[in-house]
């Protein structure tokens, strides 16, 4: 403890004051800081935080300029898988049909009624640009590059193997394989070009 010249005792952990012969707690009187800016660790957060989303948002921003090549590509995995799971849940058989001179496919229904078979649209014909369809290879029927080719996809649970060759506006390769049993598709991207 130590006595001020004003008469204030002070000690590290209060503070006292003589008045009027009494030791009473003397009043503190804070500083108002008047130091304005950020420390070191909110700073360090910030920094952090920005790293953080730039990673997150760098590789979607990165693929966003492939001209919706992705996004063909996945419609037409999950149009296989919607019409394997259909075929399989309805008892009916489905077509998927490729039309390689106009680049687009369409998938069927084939309903059985009173022993006559109905092709029922399912769904609309759609487009696969960004894309162009070259090459569509059937096990069993061959390999087409001009006209229609049907794909037909069994109640089941069975598919048949195809293999679909599609090319972007760079003449890069991009294979999709159906998976027979299960319905899925692999995408590859060769990384050739076409001749």
């Amino acid at each position: 403890m130590r006595i001020s010249p004003t008469g204030t005792l002070s000690s590290s952990r209060l503070d006292f004051s003589w008045v009027g012969g009494k030791v009473s707690p003397a009043r503190k009187v804070r500083k108002v800081r008047t130091n304005s800016g950020f420390t070191l660790i909110e700073l360090v957060v910030v920094v952090a935080l920005l790293a953080m989303f730039s990673f997150i948002s760098l590789p979607l921003l990165m693929n966003h300029g492939d001209g919706g090549e992705r996004r063909t590509l996945r419609r037409l995995a999950g149009t296989v898988k919607q019409l394997y799971n259909e075929s399989t849940l309805t008892r009916d058989k489905h077509l998927l049909t490729f039309d390689l001179d106009r680049n687009s496919m369409t998938a069927f229904r084939l309903r059985d009624s009173d022993g006559t078979v109905e092709k029922q649209a399912y769904g609309e014909e759609r487009s696969l640009q960004p894309l162009q369809l070259k090459q569509v290879a059937v096990v069993g029927k061959g390999t087409f590059r001009h006209g229609q080719v049907s794909v037909a996809i069994f109640p089941l649970g069975w598919m048949e193997q195809t293999r679909i060759v599609l090319a972007d506006d760079k003449g890069v390769l991009k294979t999709l394989d159906f998976s027979p049993l299960t319905g899925s598709v692999k995408i590859a991207d060769e990384r050739s070009r076409l001749q």
